[in-house]
């Protein structure tokens, strides 16, 4: 009972909520505010692929699939609803998941960074948005590879990740006169000082081959920081960044920089301050993220 119930003793820091499994791992909270920001931003990735859950070409009757890093488990039902066939596992370090779920989905308190345990082999394997969770990217794809066979022959991996930092589309923008520029300078070199690589997902090809997978497929996007790209498809997938963005910045900026950086909650709050000012009012700043 102790080890079930741990899972749900949360630590408070700074007014948010966060993991109590694998404690301090992961540097953003686990709170109803990031709960919605985690299925707003499913939405900014459903519509970056025309509506679609993965870009992998799995059969429709796929059997065994495993959701890494499921946060909301939103992807994980969506998934399982569509693919009726499929057993779906989704994994997180928080027990953030609805308890009424399609029959043929389930949720598991889970560590992806640490030796994979599971029974079943798999068809597809989907990671989204881990950029901030994975210490060991070299690990976890030897893992999905070989390690226990996870991966069936013939499966697919499907990796779904924002880099860091964001960019502005004028290029005379500096970390010394953008806020938005400094915070992402400032928030790679805090991951960086917890073990964790904000631009990881740059390098991802190679080190998907070095573990052993073919037919490795890359795709890019863009994601605009407000509605100033051009069509309406881009305009609402800018409103939908910008509001992820805007919940984002507090939820993980204070724990990192107050924890890692030893900056004070009021120094942290004057800066995204200066950063949610910036994307309000400064006409001409097109910032973006890499997809």
């Amino acid at each position: 009972m102790s080890a079930t119930s741990s899972v749900y003793n949360f630590r408070y820091e700074n007014g948010r909520r966060y993991h109590a499994y694998s404690e301090g791992k992961y540097p953003l909270p686990n709170d109803e505010v990031e709960k919605d920001r985690l299925d707003l931003q499913h939405q900014a990735f459903r519509l970056t692929l025309d509506g679609k859950l993965c870009c992998a070409p799995i059969r429709e009757d796929v059997q065994h699939v495993l959701d890494v890093g499921c946060g909301t488990g939103i992807w994980t039902i969506e998934f399982a609803d569509d693919h009726p066939s499929a057993t779906v596992i989704g994994t997180d370090l928080s027990p953030i998941q609805p308890t009424s779920v399609p029959p043929n989905c389930s949720f598991l308190i889970d560590d992806a960074d640490q030796e994979w345990l599971f029974h079943n082999k798999f068809d597809f394997i989907h990671l989204r948005a881990m950029v901030a969770a994975i210490k060991d990217w070299d690990r976890l794809f030897e893992q999905a590879y070989t390690q226990h066979s996870n991966l069936k022959p013939g499966g697919y991996l499907e990796c779904q990740e924002p880099t860091f930092p964001a960019f502005c589309i004028d290029p005379s923008l500096t970390p010394e006169t953008s806020p938005i520029l400094r915070w992402g300078s400032l928030f790679i070199e805090a991951a960086a000082k917890t073990g964790l690589d904000a631009t990881a997902p740059r390098d991802f090809s190679s080190k998907l081959r070095a573990a052993g997978f073919v037919d490795i497929q890359r795709k890019n996007f863009k994601w605009p920081l407000g509605k100033w790209a051009k069509g309406a498809k881009n305009k609402l997938l800018g409103y939908y960044v910008f509001e992820d963005f805007m919940d984002f910045l507090p939820g993980g900026t204070l724990g990192l920089f107050t924890r890692v950086l030893k900056w004070t909650r009021e120094e942290v709050e004057l800066f995204l301050a200066e950063c949610r000012r910036e994307i309000r009012e400064e006409k001409g700043r097109h910032f973006y993220f890499n997809l």
